[in-house]
């Protein structure tokens, strides 16, 4: 078996599951190079070891960075991205940018989700067509977060349009990545700005004002916490949307289930989310020398817990590479383990529940035109996994706005 999971022709389809399912009966604790003078990491494929990995933040530390690649750091001492540190710093950061994403505040956004989701739906329903991913998914993804953070839902779809380029950029300092993330940098400037000298009853002038860790939030900071509000209000969402979709294209007796008893939505949005595990790894780095299993790890060395490969590991989960939205129960990680467990996951999971409510009771006969296209350009592996495009056909109903 070759093993490369750094190949991005490995996720022309979706995730490499022939390597992971080697890896985890063969070298659960797998040395893996980097190309160039990047240091390589040991890659982690079985359930158990993620989550022991996730959840010691003590020994595994997210910092530098929480990708492979350390050239992809940002900031600098003071000004850190949540997801690139540790408690109690990353506690009180995410408290801080949590207000809005909590339990009790998404159950009472709930009524403007269902409407953010009649408005997607209205905008393609006459037409009889549409490409799932970007016209649903997507603005699925950009609307929520716009309407939460008080932006314009048209700046938000650009917005998610320039995170993709900086999630999939092997250099954040030249090339690609460079130019999104200083495109991606005005925007936020221009926001911050905005709200300094006006500001609004909105989440963007909560972090405008706020402070956190002594300190008042700067531009830099603002910036920061900005494109990572962007990329978790939309990684997760458009990729599953579709990635699900093709899921029900592909298992019609689940499908039917759905049609049958729409209460089986929630469920079925967990297994989707086990199924296509949108965060492909989280990368840690040993605080000191310690052992995973028989190996011995040190100090400074980079471990990556692979996501998709724990949600298909048959140590955890019955009959993993069966499609089943009745399954429980579904302890996935696809939103993480530990104290990075994601923010947004309650968001995430409820926009997904009455997305496909919606797609199952407004466009029931919905059914693809051609084959999805997962495959990103050449260049690295990607971080985040999902249907790219996904042209579909259904019959044309009546908006529900007319």
């Amino acid at each position: 078996m070759r093993i490369d999971l750094t190949d991005p022709a490995a996720y022309a389809a979706g995730q490499p599951y022939d390597q992971f399912r080697w890896l985890q009966d063969n070298d659960p604790v797998h040395w893996h190079e980097l190309p160039g003078d990047e240091a390589g990491y040991f890659a982690l494929t079985r359930y158990a070891d993620l989550k022991a990995l996730e959840g010691d933040y003590v020994t595994f530390s997210n910092e530098p960075n929480a990708t492979l690649f350390d050239v992809n750091s940002m900031g600098d001492e003071r000004h850190k991205m949540m997801l690139y540190t540790d408690p109690p710093r990353h506690t009180e950061h995410r408290r801080f940018l949590g207000v809005e994403l909590s339990p009790k505040s998404v159950k009472a956004f709930a009524a403007k989700v269902d409407r953010v989701a009649d408005d997607v739906i209205d905008e393609i329903i006459e037409n009889g067509e549409c490409d799932l991913v970007a016209d649903v998914g997507g603005k699925l993804a950009s609307y929520v977060t716009a309407d939460m953070m008080g932006l314009p839902r048209e700046l938000l779809v650009e917005l998610y349009v320039l995170s993709e380029e900086i999630n999939n950029s092997k250099s954040l300092s030249e090339g690609q990545g460079l130019e999104a993330m200083m495109k991606m940098g005005a925007h936020s400037q221009a926001i911050f700005d905005s709200r300094r000298a006006e500001p609004r009853d909105d989440m963007v002038t909560q972090m405008v004002h706020g402070e956190y860790a002594g300190c008042p939030v700067d531009a830099m900071q603002f910036g920061i916490d900005f494109i990572l509000i962007v990329n978790a209000g939309g990684d997760t969402t458009r990729n599953v949307v579709g990635g699900g979709m093709q899921a029900l294209f592909e298992h019609p007796d689940q499908r039917a289930k759905l049609l049958a008893d729409p209460s089986l939505i929630p469920s079925a949005v967990d297994e989707m989310l086990r199924w296509v595990s949108p965060i492909v790894y989280q990368r840690r780095t040993a605080t000191a020398d310690t052992m995973i299993h028989d190996q011995e790890i040190k100090r400074g060395t980079k471990i990556a817990g692979y996501y998709g490969a724990a949600n298909r590991d048959p140590r955890a989960f019955p009959n993993p590479d069966t499609f089943d939205v009745e399954r429980k129960p579904n302890a996935h990680v696809a939103f993480g383990f530990g104290p990075h467990f994601c923010l947004g996951s309650h968001l995430a999971r409820q926009e997904l529940i009455i997305m496909f409510r919606q797609l199952l009771k407004r466009m029931p006969d919905l059914e693809p035109t051609s084959p999805a296209v997962w495959a990103l350009p050449p260049g690295v592996a990607p971080t985040v996994v999902g249907p790219r495009t996904m042209p579909v056909k259904f019959t044309p109903g009546p908006q529900l706005a007319a």
